[in-house]
């Protein structure tokens, strides 16, 4: 018997169907006042409570640190107002409430994935607003849970069909131990639970995305993504386009962090991807070299990251074509928009390619790695004061506007890539501005320029 009696809500029939569902993961994305937190927060504190919780911890996993310090304070705050401190143990500084039964209450935020990785005795985690969070907190939870057989409830806000944590729901749909909910405003007024006065208004006052999104869990509340998610599907399938000119786009990794890319290309149909290990500048020419030979790829038709560790290769590729991100747009006569720097340019014209259904990856190799990163890098920021084109750039920590390093915990190695392969419609051929350097340099070795007399005049060597 529990040494404190809990008193839970009562629920509306398709809350019960959530509470008694016995999936080991579940995940529901619900409209804005279904009662999601409403139902699992007291839940989770009363599993927290039964006679075999003790030695063990359950989990309220939130986005920020601020949001699971603010459910830690407003859990033990009722527990003041009860009368009940002296049968809890309250750790202010591990956000933890044992309870008098032993179970050990934790509020985790998911901001940094990597410090929920241990030995962990769990039974149960809730994830609050888990489309909200990054898609590296999965493996975390994952691996904590499996140790012990863990329940993992997944809860939070529609954010629309083409983000990554859908497309993480669709893959698990295929598990026996998954089980998936999809809830509307629509439900709720109907169980009594939401009254039909606020869904009118909000009906009324916001705009149709929006409300779409936040009440009938419908289209995507997300206007910064450049690309929709049936067109991203069709990249493995769009058979129809045609082959085209060779070229290798390379994303170079030497003494950083990231990996070593490199995509083989026909045309826009992307034929090969290549994941190597960090190498220095002149193993990496000759790994390029190799694959240009192999897929008869003439040297101005190799683009290479020349930000970064890509500068080393200067030295190694000439005559490859240099890709500069941060510098100024390539003028496209005919072409209105106008964009900050090339490479939201690049991104822009990848973003239209696809939904146009102008571009084919013609291989599985690594599509769970990189359909993701399409849908974290592919998205704008709008327009600035000169009303030019942004996107969000990948190292950007915001949580209102993350870049796409923060969305998926790593960097975005497979996508970076693509858009160095638009660029090659853009750029002017290094051959030939390579060519016009030549000769005069040569010219340069014929003539001596006299300047003993007068008036400067020229002669033949």
């Amino acid at each position: 018997m529990a040494a404190v009696d809990i008193d839970l809500p009562e629920l509306a029939p398709f809350q019960v169907e959530w509470i008694e569902d016995t999936h080991r993961f579940v995940a529901i994305e619900g409209a804005t006042g279904t009662g999601k937190t409403y139902v699992f927060e007291p839940e989770l504190f009363a599993e927290a409570h039964k006679e075999d919780a003790n030695g063990y911890e359950f989990w309220w996993c939130s986005p920020t640190i601020a949001q699971a310090r603010a459910v830690y304070e407003n859990v033990k705050r009722s527990i003041e107002d009860a009368g009940l401190s002296t049968l809890y143990r309250c750790i202010d500084t591990l956000r933890e409430i044992h309870t008098p039964e032993g179970g050990i209450l934790c509020y985790k935020t998911g901001e940094d994935p990597n410090t929920l990785f241990g030995i962990r005795n769990v039974r149960m985690i809730v994830v609050d607003e888990f489309t909200r969070c990054r898609m590296s907190l999965w493996p975390a939870l994952l691996s904590v849970a499996n140790k012990t057989g863990a329940r993992v409830i997944f809860i939070g806000n529609y954010q629309g069909d083409d983000t990554e944590w859908h497309l993480w729901v669709k893959r698990m749909q295929a598990s026996d131990e998954f089980r998936y909910f999809r809830t509307t405003a629509l439900e709720a007024v109907a169980a009594g639970i939401m009254p039909q006065a606020a869904y009118d208004t909000a009906k009324a006052t916001l705009p149709e995305g929006i409300f779409n999104a936040l009440y009938l869990c419908q289209g995507s509340s997300d206007p910064s993504l450049l690309v929709k998610h049936a067109a991203v599907a069709d990249l493995w399938h769009n058979t129809h386009v045609s082959e085209g000119k060779k070229a290798l786009t390379c994303d170079i990794a030497m003494h950083g962090s990231d990996r070593f890319v490199m995509h083989a290309w026909s045309g826009l149909i992307l034929k090969e991807i290549t994941v190597l290990t960090k190498r220095d500048a002149k193993a990496i020419e000759d790994i390029i070299r190799g694959k240009a030979l192999e897929h008869e790829v003439q040297r101005h038709n190799i683009a290479y990251d020349a930000d970064g560790m890509g500068a080393y290769l200067k030295g190694y590729l000439q005559g490859a074509t240099p890709y500069q991100g941060g510098t100024a747009a390539t003028p496209m006569q005919g072409h209105k928009m106008s964009y900050q720097n090339l490479r939201s340019q690049c991104h822009f014209l990848t973003a239209d390619a696809i939904n146009e259904g102008r571009m084919w990856v013609a291989t599985d190799a690594y599509r769970e790695e990189l359909e993701p990163e399409i849908f974290a890098c592919l998205r704008t920021s709008g327009q600035d004061a000169a009303l030019r084109w942004g996107i969000i750039p990948k190292d950007r920590d915001d949580p209102k506007m993350p870049g796409a390093k923060r969305r998926l915990g790593r960097s975005p190695d497979l996508f970076d890539p693509i858009p160095m392969r638009m660029y090659l419609d853009l750029a002017p051929s290094p051959i030939f501005a390579q060519d016009v350097k030549h000769r005069a340099e040569e010219v340069r070795k014929r003539i001596t320029i006299r300047r003993d007399r007068p008036t400067t005049t020229f002669r033949e060597r």
